[in-house]
């Protein structure tokens, strides 16, 4: 119901958030078909992990031992896997779909 009903700015506004919203979808859709999907699940853990830290550093979210934990957990495994990975990429041919 705010279509017309406010300012021209936000009507404009309104109409582009859907392609705002689509475009960097459809880009990310395009890219993800050129990845393997194990560096793919990788970059998965990069932005939450980014966010987490901008929450603890920047604006001081309560961090306790238990998070920190679980957050150095998670990153062990990323690099068991990631070693996996290279180690595995070095002896054995990729193989292409």
């Amino acid at each position: 119901m705010a279509f017309l009903a406010g300012s021209p700015l936000l009507d404009v506004l309104l109409l582009l958030a859907g392609p705002i919203t689509a475009i960097p979808l459809l880009l990310f859709a395009g890219a993800v078909t050129r990845l393997p999907l194990s560096s793919l699940g990788f970059v998965q853990y990069v932005s939450p992990s980014m966010q987490f830290l901008l929450a603890v550093l920047v604006y001081g979210e309560p961090f306790s031992a238990t998070q920190a934990g679980a957050f150095g957990l998670i990153w062990l495994a990323l690099v068991v896997f990631a070693a996996h990975t290279l180690r595995r990429g070095a002896s054995e041919p990729v193989m292409e779909p």
